[in-house]
């Protein structure tokens, strides 16, 4: 391919040239021709014209492809200069040959890549901003009542044992509150680090995924939910590290249960697709915004959209996010306005392919 490009290009010159030159000598030939005698009649000064022709087509011919080389290379060179300078809105357009084709096409895609790279980068910046201000005001809400409570008790303004019981409950619920939070943010910070160890075993995620739901059972009674476990297949054996994938499990019943009202109904399903192990934690209740959809899994975002004390952290489905990339898996969201169902799909051997 890439000699035929070069081929054509030296062809189409060389046409060029010979046109030219076959112009001058036609030229030189009516001049120098006598028609009546059918001679040719040729003296210094003709000799004169056609080396003069002869150079002015070479001429004109070694202008033109300078040209052709460096007005394409005028125009990488701004092109550069421009991204240099961190432009990289700019692409080439170069009429030229297989070499400036090639050039033309690998600056323009790495051009793309820049670009994105640096919106990338904004954009992290901005969920960085957005990140410590969210933790500032979930930490700061907290950590003031406590101090409000222990001045109150400092200064004796809490009358009567069982008032002062409840103030020590409340100090002590807000602190769990605190440290929950913290406990979060340790664990999505170490599960982003790359070399992250994880602790693989082959085991039963059905048996798994029945010991979780036991454990929440009586959580969601208390709280008036229903919790329904759909686990078709007795034994479902599979690569994962279990403290994670029970910490997966958990998030999302907890995250189930914070943001829907009570009498919600949650149904964990369990099922084999294929080479995948599919986990998924349904509800039917008042499901997530729509402009909350493309954003839910990342930090400090709540599926109701409100900020209040007892919504949670907002880190929990980062954190299962975070674990199912680790288990090369996916987490994927199917919300409507009449429920939500978050589905964790993983390879059942952690040799296999991730998952689409």
């Amino acid at each position: 391919m890439k000699k035929e490009k070069w081929f054509d290009a030296m062809l189409k010159s060389a046409v060029w040239f010979a046109a030219a030159l076959s112009v001058v000598i036609g030229v030189f030939v009516l001049l120098v021709l006598d028609v009546e005698n059918q001679t040719l009649e040729i003296n210094h000064i003709h000799l004169t014209l056609l080396f003069g022709g002869f150079g002015a087509c070479c001429v004109v011919y070694s202008l033109w492809s300078a040209r052709r080389v460096t007005r394409p290379l005028e125009r990488i060179a701004s092109a550069i200069q421009g991204m240099k300078e961190g432009e990289y809105g700019e692409r080439l357009i170069i009429d030229g040959g297989y070499e400036f084709e090639v050039i033309q096409k690998s600056f323009n895609e790495m051009a793309e890549v820049l670009e994105r790279a640096r919106e990338d980068n904004r954009k992290l910046e901005r969920e960085k901003r957005q990140m410590l201000a969210d933790l500032s005001h979930d930490l700061k809400t907290p950590i003031t009542i406590i101090q409000g409570y222990a001045k109150a008790l400092e200064l004796d303004m809490v009358e009567g044992e069982e008032n002062k019981v409840k103030t020590y409950r409340l100090m002590y619920g807000k602190a769990e509150q605190v440290t929950a939070m913290i406990d979060q943010i340790v664990m999505l910070s170490k599960l982003d680090r790359p070399d992250y160890p994880l602790m693989l075993e082959h085991t039963d995620i059905a048996e798994l995924t029945r010991e979780v739901a036991a454990e929440f059972y009586e959580l969601f009674e208390l709280e008036q939910y229903t919790l329904e476990v759909d686990c078709s297949p007795e034994h479902l054996m599979a690569d994962c590290d279990l403290r994670l994938m029970h910490r997966a499990m958990s998030n999302l019943l907890t995250n189930a249960m914070k943001h829907n009202p009570p009498g919600t109904k949650v149904t964990i399903e369990l099922a084999e697709a294929g080479e995948f192990v599919s986990l998924a934690v349904a509800d039917n209740g008042v499901g997530i915004p729509a402009n909350l959809t493309e954003v839910i899994f990342d930090p400090f975002v709540r599926g109701d959209a409100a900020r209040t004390e007892d919504g949670g952290t907002g880190l929990g489905l980062s954190i299962v996010r975070q674990i199912a990339e680790l288990h090369r898996g996916t987490l994927h969201l199917n919300g409507a306005s009449d429920g939500t169902r978050f589905e964790l799909l993983f390879p059942k051997s952690m040799s296999n392919r991730r998952a689409e």
